[in-house]
């Protein structure tokens, strides 16, 4: 072994092996350094957004992806300022084709010319539409679960009431929903007002790719307890005073609004106000405070006014006073003093007939006063019927039943026997009433000791816009 190594020829190919080896190593690191400095590099950027160059005042694209990738290729510190700055433009240029289905290469510019680049996709499909706009009216919501309990949605408005919407004509036509959504915390017991965005929506719910105008609509929700209109009817409670007759009761105030859970005042038909008699002294108004039935809230109004429409019978200590009045001129009657004996019998035969007479007249008189006093009644027919108190811009027809009512009447037979249809006005209160159709009392306007009565006591009118 010493020996192999004292030959000189081993020395030199160690020395030449090392030498090699020396040679290797230095030139790798130079090929890396100058890799690094400007030599080849690739960087695959994400998320480039695609330009689509199109008629955009007449025409709609659909299709077009929004991002792609680019792989870019070259020069190291090229590719690196590339790919940080990223100052180059991905781009499809529709402008030179026609409405239809076209299939499109997508391009690059100014990007380095040092750099390759591929682009996934290559190419898109894209559908060329005409552009429409349409005006759409804007439908407000609201999730009936935001609200408080026995609370309910009376109405929704939207301003403005209708949008703009822009888009390709196939989309434009499949439209189905313009809506505009209240979004708030449970529990809304009161009137709400909000901004609210509109989405544009097809028949499957599917929001659509449109542009709108405004994007943003005030929504206005009123809310407040349930509630419900009934009738109100009166009921006489009590016994009138000795002499006092009650000829009619009547109020203006046709319903009441009962508040309180849904399932309690539906099933209430009527309010009853009792009406107490008892404390009726003589025709005029009186209020009666309106009691809430079980589970009922509150009622509004709290109270109503009644016409009240009442006799007073005064007579009673003229009529005692009467039958003293004929005897006064006989007790005072003198006899002549010139005549004879006999006179005085005959005049006592004439006075005594004479009182005979007037008693019997004023009896006569009596029973002839009593035929005009008593009690009578009538029809009246042909009666038109008057719809009162509606609001500005309202109207109101009697549709059921068709044509005029009739009116019975009851009262001192003179009155009845005198009263005419001009003598009185038949007319139902419309006031707090909305558009739609409503069963209403028949009140009665007429001379004060008739009673009368409409027949029928209901009619059916229908209220509108005018």
């Amino acid at each position: 072994m010493d020996k192999f190594m004292d030959n000189p020829w081993f020395i030199r190919g160690i020395a030449l092996f090392f030498a090699v080896l020396m040679f290797l190593v230095v030139q790798s690191d130079e090929e890396q350094g100058s890799r690094a400095a400007g030599g080849t590099d690739i960087a695959v950027l994400q998320d480039v957004p695609l330009e689509v160059y199109y008629d955009d005042e007449n025409t709609v694209v659909t299709g077009a992806p929004e991002t792609v990738s680019v792989t870019i290729e070259g020069p190291g510190n090229l590719v690196r300022t590339t790919k940080t700055i990223k100052d180059f433009t991905v781009f499809v240029d529709l402008r030179t084709l026609t409405m239809g289905a076209h299939k499109v290469r997508v391009q690059t510019e100014n990007l380095s010319e040092k750099l390759q680049a591929s682009i996934e996709p290559e190419t898109v499909d894209v559908v060329i539409e005409e552009r429409i706009s349409r005006e759409f009216r804007v439908d407000p919501e609201m999730n009936e679960r935001l609200l408080a309990e026995n609370h309910v949605i009376n109405s929704l408005e939207v301003e403005p009431a209708t949008v703009m919407v822009t888009g390709a004509k196939s989309v434009i036509d499949s439209i189905s929903f313009v809506k505009a959504s209240v979004t708030a915390d449970p529990g809304v017991d009161g009137p709400l007002e909000q901004q609210a965005s509109v989405r544009v929506l097809d028949r499957d719910l599917n929001k659509l790719n449109v542009a709108i105008e405004p994007a943003e609509v005030t929504v206005k929700a009123d809310i407040s307890q349930y509630s419900r209109s009934v009738p109100v009817k009166l009921r006489r409670s009590g016994t009138p005073e000795e002499g006092v007759t009650i000829n009619s009761l009547n109020t203006a105030t046709e319903t009441v609004k009962l508040f309180g859970p849904k399932n309690v005042l539906d099933e209430i038909g009527e309010l009853t106000a009792e009406v107490d008699v008892s404390k009726v002294t003589a025709s005029g108004k009186l209020t009666v405070e309106l009691k809430k039935p079980a589970g009922v809230t509150k009622i509004s109004p709290g109270s109503i006014d009644v016409d009240v429409q009442a006799t007073v019978n005064d007579n009673d200590e003229e009529t005692a006073e009467a039958p003293g009045e004929p005897d006064e001129p006989v007790a005072e009657a003198e006899p002549p003093e010139e005549e004879s004996e006999s006179e005085p019998a005959n005049q006592a035969d004439e006075s005594s007939g004479s009182k005979e007479t007037a008693q019997q007249g004023n009896a006569s008189g009596a029973e002839d006063s009593g035929t005009a006093d008593q009690e009578a009644s009538g029809t009246l027919n042909g009666l038109a019927v008057e719809v009162r108190g509606l609001e500005e811009g309202q109207t109101g027809e009697v549709i059921q039943p068709e044509g005029p009512l009739s009116l019975k009447i009851r009262g001192p037979k003179s009155a009845v026997d005198s009263a005419k249809p001009g003598d009185f006005k038949l007319f139902v209160h419309a006031g707090g009433i909305t558009e739609g159709e409503a069963s209403l009392v028949v009140q009665v306007d007429g001379p004060s000791g008739l009673k009368a009565e409409p027949a029928p006591g209901r009619v059916t009118v229908r209220i509108a816009a005018a």
